[in-house]
Parts: C-alpha cells; structure tokens; sequence
C-alpha cells in the first residue's frame, strides 16, 4: 500500500479553491485540515470539486479561543503561570467542561466533513517541546498542569498529599512516577473517549494520534513525567503514529529521525507518519531546496504509512520547493 501524501495547512485566510488545485497538481491527495477550515462549506467543497482526500488534524488542548471565553481553563505550568507561549495556549487537561465542548465540536466537524484520517493532536500535558534541546536536562522544562482541579483529582486517585508552596517541586521530588502515571492515565481516558465518538461517528475512519519526537530514554522520561504520553498505550488506540520528528526545528539530522521512527515503529507496533519541513519557523535559520528534496527522498524510501508536509504556507511561496514536491508526490 502507498504512502498517504498530505501537506498540513493553518492560514485560514487562503482561498480553498486554489489550495485544493495546488494539492492536486503537486501530488498531495489527503491534505491535513484544522477545524477552523470548517466554520463554512468552502475547503470541504474545494477539496470535494479535486476528487482529494482530507485529514482532519483536532488539536485536542490546544485551544485559544475557547481560553478567550474561559480563562479559567488554562492549564498552569510547573512555574505557576498560565500555559499561554506564543501561540501555544493550554487547556488544563482535567476541565471536564471543556472536553464536553470539544465532543460537540467533533460532532459538528465530522456532520460536514468525512475525512480519511482523523489525528489527535495536542493529546498532551502542556510542554513547548519545540525549545527543548534533546540534549538538555529534564528539570528545565516547563510543563503542566499543576492547577487545583489536577492536583485534588491526583490527591483523591493516589491517595496522596501535595504540599500546595510549590507543588510541581514536590512532585518532582518525592512522587515524580506516581505523578506521570496520573498524567499518562488523564491523556489516555481523554483519547479513548475522543476515539470511540470518532469511530461512532465515522465507523471507517483511519485514526491517528501525534506524539512528541521523544523516546522514553530521551530527557529523564520527560515524555511521561512531563507531557504525560504513553506512546504504545496511546498507539493502540490508533492505526498510525505521529512522532512530530522535524529536523531541522529540533537542530537533528535526518539519521536521528529514521532512528526515532524506527524506534516508534518497533515500541508500537504500529505504522508511523513522517513529516518533513519544507520551510524553516524560525528567520535564523532556512531550509534549502536541495536539503527539502533529500528529506522527502529519504521519507518515500523509508515507506511510512504516511508522509505529512509542513506546510502549505511556506510551500506556496517558494515555486521551487513547489516543483521539489510534485517531483517526489507524482513521479
């Protein structure tokens, strides 16, 4: 079976119609969509009138508009502040409230649109694991959450106390792997509730779910005591994996991706998607064409069950990188 071709795409601004033709004429035939594109009928009729596939990406804690409306419902992170960096803007993975809200959500975005594949992203504690250096050290990550809601639920399905001073230093200190076994357990319930409305909803749907480009070994466990990801619990909810393995973000070779897929393929057991950058996120830094062309070379020999480009945005401004993808997506 072929690799998926998808290319993510975040600017709800872009006109459908010429989206959906420029997926076509590269090659892309599942684009990657979020939920914002389907506030109206105009992306599901573009990508319907090209005979495309899509992915509907849900970013599951990630929610700043909801915060806007809810301030409340902000995670807090290890530091006492909202979970609020950049655009990144956290949701306390414990506000029952919210999850409700976000099931209505699902089932609003799956009456208009019947994707292919649906994702889980953001399926995490807060972490803004794209400024942690691999090669650095676990205490220096900010992560959550460490508001009343969680640490009462923590206190009650434990059977511990948490000195409320510092709460995140005590954690850290005297119950850190009780601590990321609640977390894993939170994110865990929160994906199998999201995926059986999924598969009630759309019983066909290829399901996902995105993970950090973090082994288990990687940062102390941060994966676990941090981000609360139990990736091969996690993969078994899901037929493909997600590892968010950007090399050229993290400062990482395209060796340590093969390394890290291969590492998710074999704790898993489950078929990975690899993503490739086609242009850098930071004004420090660029992605050449020649580097581009050969990290999608390498993710078509590495036949992933899928391979996710990042992003349309960046692609549509560089003609030649355009060309690179339609070389490698229409051979």
């Amino acid at each position: 079976m072929s690799s998926i071709r998808s290319m993510m795409v975040f600017d709800t601004s872009i006109d459908a119609g010429t989206f959906a033709r420029s997926c076509k004429e590269w090659g892309v035939d599942t684009p990657s969509i979020h939920p914002g594109f389907l506030e109206d009928d105009q992306m599901v009729r573009a990508l319907d009138a090209q005979g495309l596939r899509s992915w509907l990406n849900l970013p599951v804690f990630c929610a700043p508009k909801y915060l806007e409306r809810h301030p409340d419902a902000y995670a807090i992170t290890s530091l006492g502040r909202r979970a609020a960096q950049d655009w990144l803007h956290f949701v306390c993975p414990s506000r029952d409230d919210y999850l409700d809200s976000a099931i209505v959500g699902l089932r609003r975005h799956l009456a208009r649109l019947s994707p292919e594949v649906v994702s889980l992203d953001f399926i995490r504690h807060f972490v803004f694991w794209e400024r942690v250096a691999l090669d650095g050290l676990s205490a220096g990550i900010e992560d959550g959450c460490y508001c009343p809601v969680c640490l009462s639920r923590f206190e009650h399905e434990c059977g511990e106390t948490i000195d409320r001073k510092d709460p995140a230093a005590h954690l850290r200190r005297q119950l850190l792997q009780p601590w990321a076994n609640w977390k894993c357990r939170r994110i865990l319930d929160v994906a199998e509730r999201m995926f059986a409305e999924i598969r009630t909803l759309a019983p066909s749907v290829a399901l996902a779910v995105q993970t950090l480009p973090w082994r288990e070994s990687d940062l102390d466990g941060a994966i676990r005591t941090r981000a609360g990801q139990d990736v091969p619990a996690l993969a078994r909810l899901a037929a493909i994996v997600a590892p968010m393995a950007f090399t050229q973000m993290l400062g990482q070779t395209t060796r340590w991706k093969e390394q890290l897929l291969a590492h998710v393929r074999a704790s898993t057991g489950k078929p990975v998607c690899s993503y490739v950058q086609a242009g850098a996120l930071s004004p420090d830094s660029a992605i050449t064409p020649e580097q581009f062309d050969s990290e999608l070379a390498l993710a078509r020999d590495s036949e992933p069950a899928a391979i996710m480009v990042f992003g349309y945005e960046q692609l549509a401004a560089i003609p030649e990188k355009a060309a690179i993808l339609q070389k490698h997506f229409r051979p």
